[in-house]
């Protein structure tokens, strides 16, 4: 890693720490010897940090930040808070490589209430309430809800981890469920053009994971890091994002599972205009693109994965970033017959815009409008500005579909 690079992912993990303990950086400056700008050059990684510097953040915040359960709880108070400082946080690459750098520690929440023993029940419940929120953010879009979402992480769920479990299984699933739900947050923050937030609440999610143990769930958060990278167009760690995803699940999750993990990878290296990477790892995936499961989905992309229509996606995506469009379209069209229009009906509606942006890309025009007719009236009542942006491109290129 360049020194520049090094100094951008130290300089994360004091703002993750920072961040961490509902700080902000005027309250730091009046900690330390430190300039509110000198700060800020040294988490952004304009400057390196010095060691005394280091040392102030460690001693002002080290304790906060070992507590996934405090960061997500101090993490959902400020999304709910407008005023909050991190609800205007920026996207940073090298925070999610902050990720990358850490060893996982287990064993870091200390229950608070041993009166209150928490059973499965409690946790079947955590799964029933991420399921509703789902089923919303799908037919509403991720500007609904989300605020309630983070309430409820910050109170009734940060309450729940602290509290004692009836079993280690039972605290295993708790801390999966709660990742799931943090991992929704991110996923609605991100619909909703706040990828600073859904950064953060996708790194709390991770913690969770990773505390929880449970196979494979810690590396389906490394994918969305490396895929949010990819997304918003800053891809500097997003391949080795990737890998640790594929990494964190071989071996560990069955082979349609897996596949979900390569298409990822296959489509950072295509972001980064590596076409035979991608094509090695799109081929890894070709015995699950049409294939039937005989196993159910882990839990925690149960709902996400819908396996083969995720790995027709990012297949296209993949094909799209390598200008191969004809064989995007093939891929954008299989995945609309394997979404559930009712279930996921806002990815059902924006993999019809892809279907109708791959014909048009390939001179398909007519093609392209049936496809449109499809997705607008789908996509136009939805508050998220992912359905916006595919609105927008259709507009741009057939005006009558879009109604003002």
């Amino acid at each position: 890693m360049g020194e520049r690079r090094q100094s951008s992912v130290i300089g994360a993990r004091l703002r993750a720490a920072r961040e961490a303990a509902g700080k902000s950086l005027a309250w730091t400056a009046r900690q330390t010897n430190y300039s509110k700008a000198a700060l800020g050059h040294a988490e952004n990684g304009v400057r390196r940090p010095s060691p005394d510097l280091i040392t102030w953040y460690e001693r002002l915040f080290g304790a906060t930040a070992t507590d996934p359960v405090t960061s997500l709880s101090t993490l959902g108070k400020g999304d709910v808070d407008r005023r909050s400082f991190l609800r205007r946080a920026t996207y940073s690459a090298a925070l999610s490589a902050t990720a990358l750098a850490l060893t996982p520690e287990i064993g870091r929440i200390a229950a608070i209430d041993d009166t209150r023993i928490v059973g499965m029940g409690e946790v079947n419940a955590l799964r029933q309430v991420t399921d509703a929120f789902q089923r919303l953010d799908e037919h509403r879009g991720g500007g609904v809800g989300r605020t309630a979402i983070a309430e409820f992480l910050a109170t009734d769920v940060a309450d729940l981890l602290r509290s004692r479990f009836a079993t280690a299984e039972v605290r295993s699933q708790a801390l999966s469920a709660a990742a799931e739900l943090a991992y929704l947050a991110g996923f609605k923050a991100h619909d909703a053009n706040h990828d600073g937030m859904a950064q953060r609440y996708y790194l709390a999610a991770l913690e969770l994971a990773e505390e929880s143990q449970v196979p494979g769930h810690d590396g389906w958060i490394f994918r969305i890091l490396a895929l949010q990278g990819a997304d918003l167009g800053n891809r500097t760690f997003s391949v080795q994002l990737a890998e640790e995803a594929v990494r964190r699940t071989r071996g560990r999750v069955d082979g349609a599972t897996q596949a979900l993990f390569s298409v990822a990878l296959a489509r950072c290296h295509a972001e980064t205009g590596d076409r035979a990477r991608a094509h090695d790892a799109l081929r890894t995936t070709e015995p699950w693109i049409t294939a039937d499961r005989g196993d159910q989905l882990p839990a925690w992309c149960a709902w996400w994965g819908g396996d083969k229509a995720t790995v027709n996606s990012q297949a296209a995506k993949t094909l799209r970033a390598l200008n191969e469009w004809g064989a995007a379209e093939s891929h954008h069209l299989l995945a609309t017959t394997f979404w559930d229009p009712n279930a996921h009906r806002r990815v059902y509606g924006r993999t019809w815009a892809d279907v109708g942006l791959a014909r048009w890309e390939n001179g398909d025009h007519g093609g392209a409008v049936a496809a449109w007719e499809i997705a607008v009236p789908i996509l136009q009542p939805l508050q998220s500005t992912r359905a916006d942006a595919a609105l927008t491109k259709i507009s741009k290129r057939a005006p009558q579909l879009v109604k003002a």
